[in-house]
């Protein structure tokens, strides 16, 4: 038993990467997604072959499952939603620069704060993931047939911060300060507004604010004589702010804002110079895409030399299908034929794989102990098959999850998975390596009737920001068809527009024919 432990426990380095575990089937997702030491049916095959073996309770027949779900990764709805709130001063921020208008206070509050969020968002993990998974699932005693599809999608943001500048260029006058007041303002809630922008422009530097507001070192004087220090540039911004209506409250949380904000942005703004302007803003998005679809058997057998002891395992033949593409914010060509050219760059490809894994139900060994405990492991695409991709191979690495189950009663049973592999996902600098638990409750646990309840949870543990996951499933089983729903929502949510969205949902339906 020693030898074979060691055996498998080398197919897997723990320090390997891949992709992020995928949720096959309504059952395992209901309990928070775990399900390797539970494995049963025809999905056994997927969670782990080696529960084909099983004959009690283990049911021959078909499942049809399929689910679908996205993830936003690194709190970037958070961002994404705050920088929208930012867009009405943007709106009055362009139209001043095409027109020659004048900045004020609050514009320049929501242009320093914006920055930062915007410099944030290309930390690494900051993107989106979406993912399906669908399938035919055939079980016949302790053999299995499938076809299953796994499909993931990852958005990775780039912000441009150097390509900012707000100067003139081909099309754009630029900020023009002609007419404003440079004086001190009276009021003293005003005053202490001006002071904090006037520091907030030292950090910067004047020439670096200049180069950025008009295009070039002396432009601003050139506007109104004397407007070439810190002081009168801060006076102006903030009586411009006044004289629009902003109250001296709102002046002084602009201000702050600045205050707050600068430090972080400075560095950003001192890049940009007349020749950055933003209409050569580089930013953009990248989608990277694996679509795999395996065609698998699988067969699972109990053996003598530890009682209870099961080992399966899949061949395979996998489809990959990998595709990339990449846009520019500001370049209307790139954004026109988009996502035609995400599919047109796919390349497919087939690899052979194959799965393992091992079930020891521990009763077989020590009757005595209560619950039914069970332990199981599982090692897929143990050879880490290499499919075609528009910029190279692209290695779909093998995965190790760890479970154990028990079952305290025939109606209720309580399941624990755990990743052995940290894996990597589709989301630059977005890790995987997630803890699940769940239980299930069948209200009558009968083969012809019954009405499961399920619930989990699940926590990524790779991602110190990720959030705990709920889960919670129900179906009907009746006259040996089974109807089943989940789904899955994470506790951290995030306000747009008054209403709040999860940043981590997934939905799952299945059918299916058990006897």
């Amino acid at each position: 038993m020693k030898k074979t432990v060691l055996f498998i426990l080398c197919l897997f380095p723990l320090n390997s990467f891949a992709d992020q575990w995928k949720i096959l089937g309504v059952r395992p997702m209901g309990m928070g997604g775990a399900f390797v030491a539970m494995a049963q049916g025809p999905i056994a095959q997927y969670w782990n072959p080696a529960g084909l073996a099983q004959s009690s309770g283990n049911a021959s027949g078909f499942e049809l499952p399929v689910s679908a779900g996205i993830e936003m990764t690194g709190g970037i709805l958070k961002n994404a939603s705050e920088i929208g709130d930012m867009s009405e001063q943007f709106d009055s921020l362009k139209a001043a620069q095409t027109s020659g208008g004048i900045i004020d206070a609050k514009q320049m509050a929501a242009f320093t704060k914006t920055l930062g969020l915007l410099s944030d968002m290309n930390k690494p993990g900051k993107g989106a993931l979406i993912e399906t998974a669908a399938g035919a699932n055939f079980k016949f005693s302790k053999i299995a047939v499938s076809v299953n599809n796994y499909t993931t999608i990852g958005m990775n943001p780039y912000i441009d911060t150097v390509n900012i500048g707000l100067g003139a260029d081909t099309g754009i006058s630029g900020i023009n300060v002609s007419g404003g007041n440079t004086s001190t303002p009276s009021d003293p809630e005003q005053a202490a507004a001006a002071a904090l922008v006037k520091s907030a422009i030292d950090v910067i530097g004047f020439s670096e604010t200049e180069e950025l507001i008009c295009g070039s070192a002396g432009c601003l004087n050139s506007q109104i004589l004397g407007l070439n220090n810190s002081t009168a540039l801060a006076n102006i911004i903030v009586n411009q702010a006044a004289a629009s209506g902003v109250s001296d409250q709102e002046l002084l949380e602009a201000a702050n804002t600045i205050s707050e904000n600068i430090n972080e942005v400075a560095p950003i703004i001192q890049n940009a110079s007349s020749n950055n302007t933003y209409v050569n803003n580089q930013s953009n998005l990248s989608l990277a895409g694996g679509s795999f679809t395996e065609v698998a058997f699988g067969y699972g057998k109990y053996f003598n030399f530890l009682p209870g002891l099961a080992i399966g395992g899949n061949i395979k033949a996998v489809q990959g299908q990998i595709a990339a593409s990449t846009f520019r914010f500001m370049d209307e060509s790139d954004t026109k034929d988009f996502y035609k050219d995400f599919l047109d760059n796919a390349e497919k490809s087939w690899k052979p794989a194959a799965d393992i894994g091992l079930l020891w139900n521990v009763n077989d060994k020590y009757p005595k102990l209560p619950f039914k405990p069970r332990v199981g492991l599982v090692v897929r695409n143990i050879n880490s098959p290499k499919f075609d991709g528009p910029a190279g191979s692209y290695k779909l690495d093998r995965q190790t999850r760890l479970g154990f189950a028990l079952s305290p009663a025939n109606f209720w049973h309580l399941a624990m998975d755990i990743d052995l592999t940290k894996n990597k996902t589709s989301v630059d600098g977005y890790d995987s390596r997630v803890l699940a638990m769940g239980t299930e409750i069948n209200l009558i646990n009968r083969k012809a009737f019954n009405i499961p309840l399920r619930a989990g949870l699940s926590k990524n543990l790779a991602e110190s920001s990720s959030k705990t996951a709920y889960s919670l499933g129900t179906g009907i089983n009746l006259l040996y068809m089974h109807f089943d729903i989940s789904a899955q929502m994470s506790s951290d949510k995030t306000e747009i527009d008054g209403t709040k969205y999860p940043n981590k949902l997934n939905i799952a339906a299945g059918f299916g024919l058990l006897f």
